[in-house]
C-alpha cells in the first residue's frame, strides 16, 4: 500500500493511539477504516439522494396509484383470510 504523512491534532492522535490499543490494531489500520467509512458515508449520502429524488418523482403513477394498488392487494388479502 502507498504511504502518506497524516497530521492530526494532539488530541486526536492520543484518541486513536488509545483505540489501537484497545483493539489490539496497528494506528494505521484504526486511521485507514475510518477513512473507508468516511467515505462510504458520503457514498450512502449520495444513494439516500437519489431514492428521494425517484419517490419525489411519483414512481409507479405516484402516491394516488399506490393506494389504489395498496387497497387492492389488502382487500386480496383479506378476502383470501
Amino acid at each position: 500500500m502507498p504511504q502518506m504523512s497524516l497530521y492530526l491534532k494532539d488530541k486526536t492522535l492520543e484518541s486513536v493511539k488509545a483505540k489501537a490499543a484497545a483493539s489490539k490494531l496497528p494506528v494505521s489500520q484504526i486511521v485507514r477504516l475510518a477513512v473507508e467509512q468516511y467515505l462510504l458515508t458520503d457514498e450512502r449520502k449520495s444513494a439516500k439522494g437519489r431514492v428521494i429524488r425517484f419517490l419525489k418523482d411519483e414512481p409507479l403513477g405516484g402516491m394516488k396509484a399506490w393506494k389504489a394498488l395498496h387497497k387492492e392487494r389488502a382487500e386480496a388479502d383479506d378476502s383470501r383470510g
